[in-house]
């Protein structure tokens, strides 16, 4: 089979795409990704296998970007020389393949699928993707068609697709036995014939044993039943006595515990009362204390005060505290001058005048007399320096003297204020000093902290209640003990038992209660039998035939049982000796192809075909290995000629054509060529399409297939 044309609508970014085949080799390629190669793959997919009418998420997921259409297909293709056309809608869910030889058409998907089951060797797209259509990405990914692919190998040996499968046969066997079988192990809605039948010979056999052993018991029920009548008069007598004189103290009791109960409650409402009355009255004793405090008029007035005083006491520290350091310095100052005797003599103003006089003196007496006389002028400048020197020494020390006494005068006039204010103060607060105003102070806190108590503590009390509604709950309560005392007569008081009486007394009741019960049930059997007595032995005798025949029926479903899971155990053993041969075939056909993929490295292949596990001899490692232990080349190369293979061997001479979406990425240059040529070799006898961005094919290719702009991306 080779395909001709195919034809594409609203299927991803091929909004409206065709394409021509040919046989031999055909390379589809595009200059870069996402030029719709991988879209054209799976729009020959979709063609083949997919059905128009399915609601499946995938199908959705190929519509156009945008469209308001489903997609559409036609795909053109031959097989041993006849010609066909396969169309599908899925817009209005329509599909038809048309013979062109025989213009024969058929219009339902069962049908078509049949026919192309015939002509392309299976109508499974999970076993054509496993073996047939190859992705880049998926080339060792074979697990999702395991299933198709161990049916597919088995019909090879069976015999093809006309007989029936040895799984198939186990796996109806298995049915049968399963449905044989079913409700034996495990309770089950619907049993099979084994555990039907058995519970059917259960319930005849019960019924047999009641027939048989009715008759017997009539008699012996009719004096069963006038000993129970005769027993329980007594019984019933001495029980009702005894059960009223317990329903009497049980009734005491209760009411004893319910005035107990209520004596507590009031006691407990009758306290809170108290406890609350004691409240108000130390809330009341507060308020008259804080009244009685004269200037306290709130606690913010209070606090007022309280940082005035403060703050004028702060002041005050501070002041005196600067205060005893300036007179200190002062005192330091004058002692200073006073040390400073010498200074100040030469610092007085006859000093002064006494230089001058030397220095003028010094002068004339150079301009009139000797040259000598110029000592005098020296001694007389120096006297005058020495003199100046100790003046300005006496001037600072009496300006800083100047400035603390002015600083002591400041401060000591702040100290004033500073008093006349604590007394402006104390006068509000109607205080004559300090002291008086801390002690009451310390009583208005006291009192105030007093109420705030009283107050928080009689709020709890209440608990969201007013005195009134506790009030009402008091005589309430007051009122129902007063109803139950009411209920404690005499009668009651006189039946009154001790613990030990009471206990005594109900176990007796509960045996009576039990005796009764028992003779009831017993009068009520008796009469049930006695009503419903109707069997004879001419039923007993039908009951015993038909439990024959259920047990001779028990036994022939036994033997079909042992008869299939023998059949199974034979064909299963038959089955692993025939598929045998499958695994030596598939491993012969992986071991060619790797071979050439692989230029001769590995050779040697092993197949363990119902788990789908393989082992290639590594002569590296010199043992077996799993593909995917060796490198990303090989792992590829293993697989392709797994796939190559399963297309050999499953479909025969059916030839579907090989899709190839770049599977030889991993290859090397010599093993690539290698490859390339085996599939020259191929071509004659299968139609390849191989999808892929490179050059490297356009050497092999009978026919080349661009994508390019025209093709409007998603």
């Amino acid at each position: 089979m080779w395909l001709k044309r195919i034809e594409l609508k609203n299927f991803k970014r091929l909004v409206d795409f065709q394409a021509q085949f040919s046989p031999g080799i055909n390379v589809v390629k595009g200059p870069l990704n996402e030029m719709g190669k991988s879209t054209l793959l799976d729009g020959i997919v979709v063609a083949l296998f997919h059905n128009p009418k399915s609601t499946a998420k995938e199908l959705k997921d190929y519509v156009s970007w945008g469209s308001t259409r489903q997609i559409q297909t036609s795909l053109e293709f031959e097989d041993k020389g006849n010609r066909y056309l396969l169309e599908k809608d899925f817009d209005k869910g329509t599909v038809r393949l048309i013979d062109d030889n025989t213009q024969e058409e058929l219009d339902t998907f069962k049908e078509i699928s049949e026919k192309m089951a015939e002509l392309l060797g299976t109508k499974s797209d999970k076993l054509f993707l496993c073996s047939s259509c190859i992705r880049q990405t998926q080339v060792s990914e074979i697990s999702s068609g395991k299933q198709e692919i161990n049916e597919s190998l088995e019909e090879v040996v069976s015999g093809g697709k006309e007989g029936t499968l040895a799984m198939q046969v186990i796996q109806k066997l298995d049915d049968e036995i399963s449905e044989i079988r079913k409700g034996l192990d495990r309770p089950v809605k619907i049993p099979g014939s084994l555990a039907r039948l058995r519970s059917q010979l259960e319930d005849f056999s019960q019924r047999y044993n009641e027939v048989r052993d009715e008759v017997s018991e009539v008699e012996a029920q009719k004096i069963e039943l006038m000993e129970a009548n005769k027993q329980l008069a007594q019984v019933k007598e001495e029980y009702e006595n005894a059960r009223v004189l317990l329903e009497k103290n049980k009734q005491r009791k209760d009411i004893e515990v319910s005035i107990e109960r209520l004596t507590k409650d009031y006691n407990g409402v009758a306290e809170l009362l108290s406890r609350m009355r004691n409240q108000e009255e130390d809330s009341e004793k507060a308020d008259k204390a804080l009244s009685a405090i004269e200037g306290f008029e709130d606690k913010q007035q209070v606090s007022e005060f309280r940082k005035g005083l403060d703050a004028i006491q702060n002041g005050r520290g501070h002041i005196e505290k600067d205060l005893s350091t300036r007179d200190t310095e002062l005192a330091e100052a004058r002692e200073k001058l006073n040390r400073r005797g010498s200074i100040r003599f030469l610092g007085s103003k006859r000093s002064i005048a006494t230089a001058i006089i030397i220095l003028t003196g010094g002068i004339i007496g150079v301009l009139v007399g000797p040259f000598y006389l110029l000592s005098l002028i020296i001694t007389g400048a120096a006297f005058l320096a020495i003199t100046m020197w100790a003046r300005t020494a006496l001037i600072q020390d009496k300006t800083s003297m100047s400035g603390i006494e002015e600083r002591v005068q400041k401060m000591k006039g702040s100290l004033d204020e500073l008093s006349q204010g604590e007394q402006e103060l104390l006068a509000e607060a109607k205080c004559n000093t300090v002291v008086e105003f801390k002690e009451k102070e310390r009583d208005f806190y006291y009192w105030l902290e007093k109420k705030r108590k009283a107050e928080y503590l009689l709020e709890g009390m209440l608990s969201g209640e007013t005195v009134q509604d506790i009030e009402k709950r008091r005589q309430e309560v007051a009122r129902k003990l007063a109803v139950e005392q009411a209920k404690l007569t005499e009668d009651l008081i006189e039946t009154r038992m001790s613990p030990e009486e009471y206990i005594e007394l109900e176990r007796k009741v509960q045996r009576l209660e039990a005796t009764r019960n028992e003779l009831e049930d017993r009068k009520r059997d008796s009469m049930a039998i006695l009503k419903t007595a109707k069997h004879d032995a001419e039923e007993q005798v039908r009951l015993e035939e038909e439990l024959e025949g259920l047990q001779e029926s028990l036994k022939h479903e036994d033997r079909k049982g042992k008869v299939y899971e023998l059949a199974r155990e034979f064909i299963s053993k038959a089955r692993t000796e025939v598929l045998s041969s499958v695994e030596e075939a598939l491993e012969k056909e992986i071991q060619r192809y790797l071979a050439v993929f692989t230029n001769d490295r590995y050779k040697q292949v092993r197949v363990n075909k119902e788990a789908l596990e393989f082992a290639v001899y590594s002569d590296e490692k010199g043992d077996w290995a799993k593909p995917e232990d060796l490198s990303g080349g090989v792992i590829d190369e293993f697989y392709l000629a797994f796939r190559l293979a399963l297309a050999r061997l499953i479909f025969g001479d059916k030839k579907p054509p090989l899709i190839l979406d770049d599977p030889f990425v991993n290859f090397d240059s010599v093993r690539l060529a290698n490859t390339l040529n085996f599939f020259k070799t191929l071509a004659p006898d299968y139609q390849i399409v191989i999808f892929t961005l490179s050059n490297l094919y356009d050497e092999v290719a009978d026919n080349i297939i661009l994508l390019g702009k025209k093709e409007r991306p998603l």
